[in-house]
C-alpha cells in the first residue's frame, strides 16, 4: 500500500490527482491534488498555450479556475484561448475567476482598487494570497451543496515579478501558496521563462515547488523541434526522458502518445 502523509498529518492511502487532458500519460493519469508544479521553459515553447488548455480542461470538467495573469491582460488571454477553440468567456465570475494584476503593472495608475480581481501592487504578495483565499470562499459558499469543489490555479507568468519584486518576497509568495494549496487540495500551476533569473533562483523555486515540466525548443536539421519532460512530481513516477510534442489548432499534442 503506497501511503503519504498530508499537509495536515493525516496519511493518505492513495494520490487523488487532476487530470491535465495533456501530459497524464506521463504523471500516472494527472496531477496529484494539493501541488504547486512550475512549468519552465524557453520563451515561444508553448508555456502559455500549456497553462491556457490545462485551464479549459478543467472547466469542462466542472472545476473552479483560479487564474492570476501578470502579463498579460484579461482580454487577450481569453482572445488567444479561442484561436483553439477555448471559449472562456462563458465561465468568467461562474467558474473562472481571474485575477488582473497586469493592468495596474503595466498602465500605471492608482495602488488601490474597486474591485476585488484587480491586483493593485503585485509587489505585495500577503495581498496576492489573501485575495487568493477570498476567491477560495467564494467558491466554496457558492457551492453549499459540494464538499471540497475542487479548485485550480494558474500564474501567468512569475517572470514580471521578479523585475519588481524582492527574491525573499517571491519565495514566501511560493512558500504560502504551496502551504495554502496543500491544505485545500488545490493543484496551481505556474508559468516562468528558463535562463531569465540567476541560476541560484531557478534552482531555490525548483526546490520549493512540488513538481516541473520544462519545455524546450531544440534545433534539429535546422527546423526547431518542441520537447518536454516532467520531474520532481511528488508521489508520482515518471519517466525523465524528453517527449516530442507539437502545437496544434486542437492545442499542445504529444507525439507517440496515447492520450
Amino acid at each position: 500500500m503506497n501511503l503519504g502523509i498530508s499537509s495536515q498529518g493525516e496519511i493518505e492511502e492513495r494520490v487523488e490527482r487532476v487530470p491535465t487532458g495533456i501530459i497524464d500519460s506521463l504523471v500516472a493519469g494527472g496531477i496529484p491534488k494539493g501541488s504547486v508544479v512550475l512549468i519552465l521553459g524557453d520563451p515561444k515553447s508553448g508555456k502559455t498555450t500549456f497553462i491556457t488548455q490545462f485551464m479549459y480542461n478543467q472547466l469542462i470538467s466542472g472545476a473552479n479556475v483560479i487564474g492570476l495573469l501578470i502579463d498579460v491582460s484579461k482580454y487577450e488571454f481569453i482572445s488567444n484561448a479561442l484561436d483553439f477553440g477555448w471559449g472562456l468567456m462563458g465561465y468568467l465570475n461562474d467558474k473562472l475567476y481571474i485575477l488582473d494584476a497586469y493592468t495596474q503593472r503595466l498602465r500605471g495608475g492608482p495602488k488601490f482598487s474597486f474591485t476585488e480581481e484587480v491586483i493593485p501592487d503585485i509587489r505585495d504578495t500577503s495581498q496576492v494570497i489573501d485575495v487568493i483565499k477570498d476567491i477560495t470562499t467564494k467558491i466554496i459558499l457558492n457551492n453549499p451543496h459540494v464538499e471540497n469543489p475542487p479548485v485550480i490555479g494558474i500564474v501567468s507568468s512569475l517572470t514580471p515579478m521578479f523585475f519588481e519584486t524582492e527574491e525573499k518576497q517571491i519565495y514566501k509568495f511560493l512558500e504560502d501558496l504551496k502551504a495554502f494549496a496543500h491544505k485545500n487540495k488545490q493543484v496551481w500551476i505556474l508559468e516562468m521563462n528558463s535562463g531569465v533569473e540567476k541560476p541560484h533562483v531557478e534552482t531555490i523555486i525548483k526546490a520549493i515547488v512540488d513538481g516541473i515540466i520544462e519545455m524546450k525548443l531544440f534545433e534539429e536539421e535546422k527546423t526547431l523541434k518542441r520537447y518536454l519532460r516532467v520531474y520532481g512530481m511528488r508521489r508520482t513516477r515518471h519517466a525523465l526522458s524528453w517527449v516530442p510534442y507539437e502545437i496544434t489548432e486542437r492545442g499542445i499534442i504529444l507525439q507517440n502518445q496515447n492520450l
